[in-house]
């Protein structure tokens, strides 16, 4: 065999040994950067095929909003960003006797922005109309998104 010959077969041994290696690193970092997409917890009350159903279940909340996902109606009557958050409006529903689901939601960046300032004040308050009325503002920001 003649040496360039040689030396090409090596350099393509070579090279798809380092393309493999940085691959796999890559890959790695990229599944990385995917599983911390931004989740937030919401707090459902029931699901319905029909909107009608879905819309005539809400109004018997004082703040609700519904979302389609998959050809469902979800009622959302809460969400959260953060843990301690969640923890006031878990404490918040369950002294009104409701039961809830909490199902998290993969959201982008600009829906956390949107809730975390009320959460701030959310979780240092003590007061329920001061929650109640924090939570309703969560909804509010909430329903350009997720609402119909």
């Amino acid at each position: 065999m003649k040496p360039y010959i040689k030396v090409l077969i090596a350099a393509v041994i070579i090279g798809v040994l380092i393309a493999v290696f940085f691959y796999k690193d890559i890959k790695n970092e990229v599944i990385a950067i995917t599983n911390n997409a931004s989740e937030i917890s919401l707090f459902q009350v029931g699901v319905f095929k029909v909107y009608d159903n879905a819309l005539n279940f809400s109004e018997s909340f004082e703040n609700s909003l519904i979302y389609e996902d998959n050809s469902l109606y979800r009622v959302i009557i809460g969400a959260s960003y953060h843990v301690e958050a969640k923890i006031k409006l878990e404490q918040y529903f369950t002294n009104q006797n409701i039961t809830y689901y909490i199902k998290d939601l993969k959201v982008n960046q600009d829906i956390i922005d949107k809730i975390s300032n009320f959460e701030l004040i959310l979780i240092k308050t003590e007061s329920s109309e001061v929650i109640n009325s924090l939570n309703k503002s969560i909804l509010d920001a909430l329903k350009s998104v997720l609402s119909q």
